[in-house]
């Protein structure tokens, strides 16, 4: 391998390395002073503490000439319980929403089941004039049909918000996980009332595994026509330099942001989110988010909770308008996000190789069905793909070793020049040419692959399908393979084995370059380890099965006689 091929090597290693910089925070354009004015309090009170704090924002702001509303008195909180077909839904009498949901087809760590907004301060469909103010007023909450929640609140002024939950009554409606909310603001006051818009709240998200990333704890919104934005709990640290440190920003307390036509607002973990979307043709005109920290048993955590905001509008005495919500709260599945539409699907954020994700996604699943097994589909997987690029790397085998034969010539041209570098590239550039060689040929299967490495890294991240899967000694195949600690540390099997398998490989490749180059190389196994090592099984896993594949083209290869460099054939001179 020559310097262009060691340049086309480094620049994929490089690439590997700041692929997680694609998974930082995108930083947003300054917002409005009206989006800042709205961006609240950074850490909204508890609901006791807002709960006897006096009515100071309600959703809709009376005329100059109202009354203020008198301070309302300590409301204890009082939960609903309602079972759906697939979760069971807390909701709270402090804010009017759903308090927190347990879905009871996923377990979490401790056995019991995953909870949704478990942490959050605010309800799911809690509304608020400003964010996290007034947002956990006492509602009254009633059951008039076994699968519909009404939550009524009467303000001073007139104003009435009511509040209509319908829960999903089967599986059949995105599978048990969608509610339809209807939220009705009425003026039975005398004058008329003038909205300057108000926050529907999202809920919060965090970590469901102890050792899930940050980087997949985040708020995301869509605007039609456009692109989703993502940002993660990340966002709100203080910008720095790296390795430098000189800070370029201070730490962010709120997030905030202005745009029309805003399609849904969303916030995530790993495998699970909660998406609310406006019905009818309404659409948001900003978003607000918040950090805050959790702690577990085990250590703290970062969580996050959003809220999207609604147009102003005005309201005359004796007058309603109803705004409808589809809230979708539940596990992070493909097929199931898409046909909600509205680009739902993109709360998976695949990213720039968005495509090859997807169609690994379906082929694992179909795989699945045919085999019952996610670890044996990803290695039939594997092994197709495998199988398809099978003449390129053979391709690329019979071109390492032609550049191999080619070496000794190469050294004396770089000895014979070496005082003139452009001379020398020159004279090397002739030598391919005379021989036909291509020195990046031996790159292109690794170009080819990068994208499926990728594509399989974004999807194997985020497939909930995996979730709880097992294979052998792996418990879980979206998680680390820990086995034990030494000194506290984990040992995880499959990324031992990627790494073992990548130095065996590479011993059996034919040998190019000078020694410092091929000793730069032996650092590549290293980086993929310190990249998967505890990220999903599933992606070792994958990586570990095709280096076993080409070990094995190797092995079945390199028997036969190397194809010696020919010189090409001159061209006619024409006349």
């Amino acid at each position: 391998m020559d310097r262009k091929g060691i340049i086309a090597v480094s620049a994929s290693i490089l690439i590997l390395l700041i692929w997680q910089v694609e998974f930082a925070p995108k930083f947003m354009p300054p917002t409005s002073p009206a989006s800042q004015a709205a961006a609240g309090s950074p850490a909204p009170a508890s609901s006791a503490a807002a709960a006897a704090a006096p009515e100071s924002a309600p959703v809709i702001a009376a005329t100059p000439t109202a009354i203020a509303a008198p301070a309302e008195g300590k409301v204890p909180e009082k939960l609903t319980d309602v079972a759906g077909p697939a979760a069971r839904y807390h909701f709270t009498n402090l804010g009017g929403g759903i308090s927190r949901m347990e879905l009871s087809g996923y377990a979490a760590e401790s056995g019991s089941d995953v909870d949704l907004n478990e942490f959050g301060s605010l309800p799911i469909g809690a509304v608020s004039d400003q964010p996290a103010e007034g947002a956990d007023l006492p509602y009254t909450v009633t059951l008039p049909d076994p699968n519909i929640v009404l939550c009524q609140r009467d303000q001073p002024g007139g104003l009435s918000i009511a509040k209509k939950f319908t829960l999903p009554y089967s599986t059949a409606d995105a599978n048990g996980y969608r509610i339809q909310l209807d939220v009705t603001f009425t003026n039975h006051g005398a004058q008329p009332l003038q909205s300057n818009g108000y926050y529907l709240y999202v809920g919060s998200a965090a970590p469901v595994h102890q050792r899930d990333l940050t980087l997949y704890t985040t708020f995301d919104w869509y605007v039609q026509g456009g692109k989703s934005t993502n940002i993660d709990v990340r966002w709100f640290d203080a910008g720095k330099i790296p390795l430098i440190g000189i800070e370029t920003h201070p730490e962010r307390p709120v997030y905030t942001a202005d745009a029309d036509k805003i399609g849904w607002a969303a916030i995530n973990s790993q495998f699970f989110t909660t998406v609310v979307s406006p019905q009818n043709g309404a659409t948001g005109n900003g978003v607000w988010a918040h950090r805050f920290q959790v702690s577990t048993p085990s250590r703290q955590v970062l969580a996050i909770e959003g809220a999207l905001r609604m147009p102003a509008f005005s309201l005359k005495p004796g007058e309603s308008v109803t705004q409808s919500y589809a809230i979708y709260s539940g596990p992070k599945i493909y097929g199931v996000l898409q046909a909600l539409g509205d680009g739902q699907q993109r709360i998976l954020n695949f990213g720039l190789f968005g495509p090859v994700s997807v169609f690994l996604l379906w082929a694992m699943n179909w795989l699945h069905g045919l085999v019952g097994s996610y670890a044996i589909a990803i290695i039939i997987l594997t092994l197709c793909i495998r199988g398809v690029l099978w003449p390129v790397q053979n391709r690329a085998t019979a071109s390492m070793r032609q550049m191999q034969e080619l070496q000794p010539r190469m050294t004396e041209l770089k000895e014979k020049f070496k005082d003139d570098p452009t001379r020398m590239n020159t004279e090397v550039m002739k030598l391919y040419k005379e021989y036909n060689v291509n020195p990046l040929a031996g790159c292109l299967p690794m170009f080819i692959q990068m994208p499926i490495f990728f594509g399989f890294y974004r999807m194997l991240g985020t497939a909930i399908e995996l979730r709880g899967s097992k294979f052998l000694w792996v418990h879980d195949l979206s998680q680390p393979d820990t086995v034990f600690h030494i000194a506290g540390l984990p040992v995880n099997i499959l990324p031992i084995c990627m790494a073992v398998t990548m130095v065996i490989q590479m011993s059996m490749q034919p040998k190019s370059g000078d020694q410092s180059q091929q000793k730069m190389l032996m650092f590549v196994p290293l980086i993929f380890v310190l990249f998967c090592y505890n990220f999903a099984s599933a992606l070792a896993l994958y990586y570990t099965i095709q280096n076993v594949f080409s070990i094995t083209q190797l092995y079945v290869t390199r028997s036969r006689t190397a194809p010696a460099p020919f010189k090409a054939p001159a061209k006619r001179k024409t006349r």
